[in-house]
């Protein structure tokens, strides 16, 4: 009994420490400085382009801008994150880049709008007069229990890192986690049936 209490202490004690550890990231040096903490994250790579087609789902992780910087899904829309109120990070929303996209933006000095996608690296993020960054992550992370939505980013998430494209190079004004939605699997089973299908009622229309 003793050693159950000691081992549920000791168990009790280590989460705790692992919270206090992973305290909200809001004064990020770089971007690069986020993604090499240990105690966020693992391994990772940085992309030279990507294609956000589909649906996705995505939420924000942290930022360093003083001013007031959001995302929201059209053109001078409502934000869906923002620095002013970091309550709903780590809760995933959800983007069809077939139909809108992500926009970033300064809403005290600028950039607006700064559409993520198309993203090309040589156009958007290799230098600080550019605004955004791409990552993938090449292993999970820790568990982010920063966030008041505690989550693990799987291993193949997206890290984006937007700037002000002020110069300073740090692409840590806010940064997004996106994560591409499957098409359910049964979709892939049925696809071929229903073509099918569709074919044999074109020869029998034929016919007639």
């Amino acid at each position: 009994m003793k050693k159950a209490m000691l081992f549920l202490a000791t168990l009790l004690l280590s989460q705790s420490m692992v919270v206090s550890a992973s305290s909200f990231p809001n004064n990020i040096g770089t971007i690069e400085s986020f993604l090499n903490d240990g105690t966020y994250f693992n391994t990772y790579t940085e992309l030279n382009e990507r294609d956000f087609t589909g649906e996705w789902a995505y939420t924000a992780l942290g930022f360093e801008a003083g001013n007031t910087n959001q995302v929201s899904v059209s053109v001078g829309g409502v934000a869906t994150f923002s620095t002013a109120n970091t309550t709903n990070f780590g809760d995933m929303k959800l983007v069809d880049f077939d139909q809108a996209g992500i926009f970033f933006s300064d809403t005290t000095n600028g950039p607006n709008n700064v559409a993520l996608d198309p993203f090309d690296i040589n156009t958007n993020g290799t230098s600080g007069t550019k605004n955004f960054r791409v990552f993938q992550l090449l292993a999970d992370s820790n568990m982010l229990t920063f966030l008041n939505n505690n989550i693990v980013l799987s291993v193949g998430t997206i890290i984006v890192g937007f700037g002000d494209g002020l110069g300073d190079g740090d692409f840590d004004d806010l940064v997004l986690a996106l994560k591409p939605v499957p098409v359910p699997a049964a979709l892939f089973l049925f696809a071929p049936a229903l073509l099918g299908f569709l074919g044999l009622r074109r020869k029998s229309s034929v016919a007639a």
